[in-house]
C-alpha cells in the first residue's frame, strides 16, 4: 500500500502524468501500480483531473492585471520588513541627537564645576588679531 503523503511515489505519479519517467522510474512506477490498488486510484484520479484542466478554456488576463500584482508585491514587501525600517528610522537619528545633546550638557555641566578647568579657561591669553 503506497502512502499518498510518501513524495517518491508523488514525484513518480506526476512524472509519469507529465510523461517525463526514464527506464528505472518506469520500471519502480508500474511495480508500484500492481503492488498497491490505492496508488492505482489515486493515480486515475491525477489523470482525470489533469485531462479536466487541459480541456478547460483558455482566458486572457485583465490588460492591468500585472501592473496590479507588481502593485500588491511592492505593497506586501513594504509592509513586511522595509516598512519597519522607514518607521523606524527617525526615531533611530532621534534617539543619536538626544544621547549627543546630554552628552554636550553633561560636559558643560561638569566644565562649569571643575575649578581647574576653568582656571585653565581664564588663564587662556586672548590674542587679539587687529593690533600686532
Amino acid at each position: 500500500m503506497v502512502d499518498p503523503s510518501d513524495s517518491q511515489a508523488a514525484e513518480l505519479m506526476s512524472a509519469a502524468l507529465d510523461e517525463a519517467l526514464d527506464a528505472n522510474d518506469a520500471a519502480a512506477f508500474e511495480a508500484m501500480m500492481q503492488a498497491d490498488e490505492d496508488a492505482q486510484a489515486e493515480f486515475a484520479g491525477l489523470r482525470d483531473m489533469l485531462k479536466l484542466v487541459k480541456e478547460l478554456p483558455e482566458v486572457e488576463a485583465p490588460p492591468d492585471f500585472y501592473e496590479n500584482v507588481a502593485r500588491k508585491i511592492r505593497r506586501r514587501k513594504l509592509l513586511s520588513g522595509e516598512f519597519w525600517l522607514l518607521v523606524s528610522l527617525p526615531f533611530q537619528v532621534l534617539s543619536v541627537l538626544v544621547v549627543l545633546a546630554i552628552a554636550v550638557i553633561y560636559m558643560m555641566v561638569q566644565l562649569d564645576r571643575d575649578p581647574a578647568a576653568k582656571l585653565e579657561r581664564e588663564r587662556a591669553p586672548v590674542v587679539d588679531s587687529d593690533h600686532p
